[in-house]
């Protein structure tokens, strides 16, 4: 099944939103330093992004959006990586905010899109942190949360935190805040040796009011989700969506790793290595085979669920353990082939404009996010099979 891709009125096709995404991808090369100096991309870096409505891919035709396959969102995360990671994640992470938002009460999404006329970001801080207190109408909410990354070009964001169930014998439901800009305030904490540009500040909210439509409880979001009569896009598993933000960019990332990584041997050739084999070409060859198995992964994984939905058949659980078991797992094995690249660079290629060095260490920063982590997955998964075995 191929969602919209185009054909509708208004609606760009994928072809046009490739092209403009690739006219815009040169200038992040150039704006990197600057963008990693001050923390943060440049204002005018989204604006280019937004004009070129490459933020409404994942959002709702109800609210001025495409409602698009994801594919084409990966595709468009993967010619930004190849220039600037920090660029490809802080666009992964908004647009994939975006898709979550569409999964809240009609009246939250009216919210914060109102006729849909403009862009409007949210960024989010999922961990269940903070104080919340039930109060007529909805929740107080008091707290501090961590990683918001584009939190600067936002006006909502979106924070996670426990409240206590109906159920005094149940765990406490992990939930989901909507909050307008008004209603918090942003801490500068980001300081990291990678994905330096993506703003990923901290969110301050203190005793903010909201109210219940502006609050969801996450669900597993492993499976496609049952056919409520709303787009289909949406049934789509938000985990493995989500998940995919942050580690699909590792496949354009090791894409540009590789080509500045060659011409940089093609402008200081080295000697051979051990027995006169030069190891180069081996490393090329093994990193283009990791990059493009796991491209090829992720757009299997979307086109099965995509079949489900269209079918309006029920996914397995074992297959949606598998599913993100498998996605979590890309950017660690990306990283690994990167970092035998970088190992080849020779003595100059520690150099802070070394040809491997920015991305190497955005890649290297990006494995610490627990959503690249697969050991929980790969525990379940094991054990499932094994008790089949």
């Amino acid at each position: 099944m191929n969602l919209a891709v185009g054909q509708a009125t208004g609606i760009p096709t994928r072809e046009t939103l490739l092209e403009r995404a690739r006219a815009i991808a040169p200038d992040l090369a150039k704006e990197r330093t600057a963008a990693n100096e001050r923390r943060d991309i440049a204002p005018e870096v989204i604006a280019r992004i937004d004009r070129a409505g490459l933020f409404n891919i994942l959002k709702p035709r109800a609210f001025g959006g495409y409602e698009m396959d994801p594919r084409v969102f990966h595709e468009i995360q993967n010619i930004f990586a190849e220039h600037c990671m920090s660029t490809a994640w802080v666009y992964g992470v908004l647009s994939i905010q975006v898709f979550i938002l569409a999964l809240l009460d009609p009246r939250a999404q009216r919210d914060i899109w109102g006729d849909g006329g403009e862009t409007v970001l949210a960024c989010s801080s999922f961990f269940p942190k903070g104080k919340v207190e039930v109060v007529p109408g909805g929740y107080r909410v008091t707290g501090q949360w961590p990683f918001a990354s584009g939190s600067s070009f936002c006006r909502w964001a979106t924070i996670g935190s426990h409240v206590p169930s109906p159920d005094p014998d149940a765990p406490p439901i992990w939930k989901l805040f909507i909050v307008p800009a008004e209603d918090y305030t942003l801490v500068d904490t980001w300081r990291t040796f990678g994905l330096r540009a993506t703003g990923s500040n901290d969110v301050r909210v203190d005793g903010a009011f909201v109210p219940e439509h502006r609050t969801w409880d996450i669900a597993p979001g492993l499976m496609v989700a049952p056919d409520n009569g709303g787009p289909p896009l949406y049934r789509l598993p938000w985990l493995y969506m989500f998940t995919s933000c942050i580690s699909n960019l590792s496949i354009g990332a090791g894409r540009g790793a590789i080509r500045a990584f060659s011409q940089s041997r093609r402008d200081q050739p080295q000697r051979p290595g051990a027995f006169g084999v030069d190891s180069a070409p081996l490393a090329v060859a093994r990193a283009t085979a990791e990059i493009e198995a796991a491209d090829l992964m992720i757009r299997t994984h979307v086109g099965l669920m995509l079949d489900h939905v269209a079918a309006g058949t029920s996914m397995s659980e074992a297959d949606g353990l598998l599913y993100r078991t498998q996605l979590c797992g890309v950017l660690r094995r990306i990283t690994a082939v990167v970092d035998e690249l970088m190992l080849l660079t020779g003595g100059r290629g520690i150099d802070d404009e070394g040809p491997l060095t920015r991305t190497w260490l955005d890649l290297c920063a990006a494995r610490h996010h627990p959503g690249n982590s697969p050991e929980s997955n790969e525990l379940t998964v094991g054990a499932q099979l094994m008790a089949e075995m």
